[in-house]
């Protein structure tokens, strides 16, 4: 039941995406606390290490009050971070990694190790004729997930058995690239085979209680490397850890989506932060092959001011937001023209409505494919209305949808300010 004398919202962790509604209605619970602080006549807090860039462009144009902590609760300082540049790397630890993972076991210390991708290898690869294996539902790789011997997709579920030799040519020179955390679990406990070792990810702790056991061994010491992916990055907090290392710093980056670097900066400050949280010799070893990407230059540096003003700039430089407000609408269908017809006409009637306003304020970008262009089977099209006249797009969207009739197999999706443009 909705409160009624509400006194206090706090979000915590205000910049996580997981926020944002994935299914109807597309709400984002930042924004609907705001409404009922204003409601309710009531502040609201928010905390967060890696602030979201709309709360910290609210913060410089004093909509919002910055409270900065100025030290660690529990007495710990800023751990050391290091960028280890892995180009031309063989397996998947730098030797001043695997030499660090060894100390911290000498100590009697703990490691963490962090990558944000599942699996064994995420590609499927044919090095005679170039095929790789998608997904035929999806317009993704799947992923090779070598304990149950089978190739997975993450969209949908479908699986496969691994084949023998290349479905286009029939070559027998195949292979397997990209790295996932079965591979680096494989590898760790290859190279220390006096470590326990435990892995968390979706594929490791499904059953109940099965992830809050993992992190009790391992608070408790009876794990002294825990690898994982975003599941282990924030929110923990460990005596013991001296060690972070981030396998590949790189994997958010190569999203093509203007959120990737703020993603991408937000996660490695985030993982960094559970290194040295009691003690004073904290160290993070970042593994990227774009070590001068500023994104991860100013996760190594502590730089989140400089980090967000070059955001910041990309951003206005790009009409994205927080200087623009976007609505996003999905078509799918099973049938690929149906998609293209329908985003086709509706791109024409959205021109149609926005011309008899102000249309020179708002831009209609598309009809396209979407990045994942299939998943589950459907083919999907988009279209974005981009405008800094938010009222403006919104009634044009809410017009089109109240009035349109998509034809049989059509099914639209819209989606207010979305947090990503997969």
């Amino acid at each position: 039941m909705p409160s009624k004398d509400i006194g206090l919202i706090i979000i915590d962790e205000e910049h996580d995406a997981s926020y944002k509604s994935g299914s109807v209605p597309r709400y984002h619970a930042r924004q609907t606390a705001m409404y009922l602080a204003v409601k309710h006549n009531c502040p609201v807090v928010m905390g967060s290490a890696t602030p979201s860039l709309e709360a910290w462009n609210m913060i410089q144009n004093k909509k919002i009050k910055l409270l900065s902590l100025s030290k660690r609760l529990a007495g710990g300082s800023l751990p050391q971070i290091e960028i280890e540049n892995i180009s031309g790397l063989k397996g998947a630890l730098s030797d001043r990694l695997i030499s660090e993972i060894r100390k911290t076991k000498n100590e009697g210390k703990q490691t963490i190790l962090f990558l944000n991708r599942r699996g064994f290898s995420h590609i499927f690869r044919c090095r005679s004729c170039g095929y790789e294996m998608l997904c035929k539902n999806c317009s993704v790789p799947m992923t090779f997930h070598k304990s149950e011997n089978v190739m997975k997709c993450h969209y949908c579920g479908m699986q496969a058995r691994p084949p023998s030799l290349c479905p286009e040519c029939n070559s027998l020179d195949i292979g397997y690239a990209g790295v996932g955390t079965e591979f680096i679990e494989e590898e760790v406990s290859r190279s220390f085979p006096d470590c326990t070792v435990a892995r968390v990810d979706t594929d490791t702790v499904s059953k109940k209680n099965s992830l809050e056991n993992r992190l009790k061994d391992f608070k408790e010491g009876r794990i002294d490397i825990l690898l994982g992916t975003q599941m282990i990055a924030k929110g923990l907090n460990f005596p013991k850890v001296r060690l972070v290392g981030i396998i590949l710093a790189d994997t958010g980056l190569q999203m093509p989506d203007f959120r990737a670097a703020e993603r991408s900066f937000a996660l490695i400050t985030q993982a960094a932060g559970r290194a040295g949280r009691f003690s004073e010799d904290g160290l993070v070893i970042i593994q990227t092959l774009k070590p001068n990407h500023p994104s991860i230059v100013c996760a190594k540096n502590h730089e989140y001011e400089k980090f967000y003003e070059y955001e910041l700039g990309q951003r206005k430089l790009l009409d994205f937001p927080p200087f623009k407000r976007l609505i996003r609408l999905v078509f799918r269908s099973k049938d690929l023209k149906k998609a293209e017809l329908a985003a086709e006409g509706a791109a024409n009637i959205l021109k149609y409505i926005l011309s008899s306003q102000n249309k020179d304020e708002a831009e209609i970008m598309g009809p396209s494919e979407c990045v994942l262009s299939m998943i589950a089977g459907n083919h999907r099209q988009q279209i974005l209305l981009r405008s800094s006249n938010f009222p403006l797009i919104q009634t044009a969207a809410s017009r089109f949808v109240k009035e349109y009739k998509p034809m049989t197999g059509i099914y639209i999706e819209v989606d207010t300010d979305p947090v990503n443009l997969m």
